[in-house]
Order: structure tokens, then C-alpha cells, then sequence
């Protein structure tokens, strides 16, 4: 649904300036709940810096940059990009956390990627 309100937004205004305002309107939504709890909280600026760069540059930079793709391919081919959450996963894991893959986890991810490509053809 959100993909489908984008399209049509983005490419009047932009993939910035839609997601700049999804996410202000996200915080003002999310800011009183915050506010309530932050007499009961002590501030470390380690995990805050932990959560402003993943922030930025894990969820910000890929908003925007699937935003882009929905705007030039459309919401329903665009969408694709979720199914190869689990391929990045089970590399990072392997490369940086040096995990044991089993066979049953390539199974699943090569049906992902299976999956991805058969949706994002064009003449179905």
C-alpha cells in the first residue's frame, strides 16, 4: 500500500523529499512517547550514536534508495528488494560472524532469489 502512495509522490517531489517527510511525520507520531519516558531514563551517548548511524546510514540511506527504485520501476517490482534481506543476511553472517550455513538456509535462500526473479520479470 505505502509503495503504491509513493510512486505517484516521488515522482512529483522526489525520493528525498517523500521520505524526509514520511520520517518527520513519523517522529512527531512516535516524539510523545518518548517524552513521557525520558524523566525515568538516563542518556549514554555511545548508544545513541550506535542508533543515529544505523539510523542513518542502515534505514535512511535504504529508504531513500528504495524509494528511487519504486519510483523507476514501479511498487510491485520495486517491492523485490525484501526478498533479498535474507541473502545479505546469511552473508554478513558468514563473512563477518564466520557462522555455519546449513543446507536447509541455502535451500530458502536460493528459493528467495528464485522468487525475486520470477516476480521482477517483465512479461510475465
Amino acid at each position: 500500500f505505502a509503495g503504491n502512495l509513493m510512486v505517484p509522490l516521488q515522482h512529483r517531489y522526489g525520493a528525498l523529499a517523500v521520505i524526509w517527510r514520511a520520517q518527520l511525520v513519523g517522529m512527531v507520531l512516535t516524539a510523545p512517547y518518548g517524552i513521557v519516558g525520558v524523566t525515568e531514563s538516563t542518556l549514554a551517548w555511545r548508544p545513541v550514536g550506535a542508533v543515529f548511524l544505523l539510523g542513518t546510514l542502515g534505514t535512511g540511506v535504504a529508504f531513500v534508495l528504495a524509494g528511487t527504485l519504486f519510483g523507476r520501476v514501479g511498487a510491485s517490482r520495486g517491492s523485490i528488494i525484501a526478498y533479498l534481506i535474507p541473502v545479505v543476511a546469511l552473508a554478513l553472517g558468514v563473512v563477518l560472524r564466520d557462522e555455519h550455513v546449513e543446507a536447509i538456509a541455502v535451500a530458502g535462500l536460493s528459493l528467495a532469489i528464485v522468487g525475486a526473479w520470477l516476480t521482477s520479470r517483465a512479461g510475465r
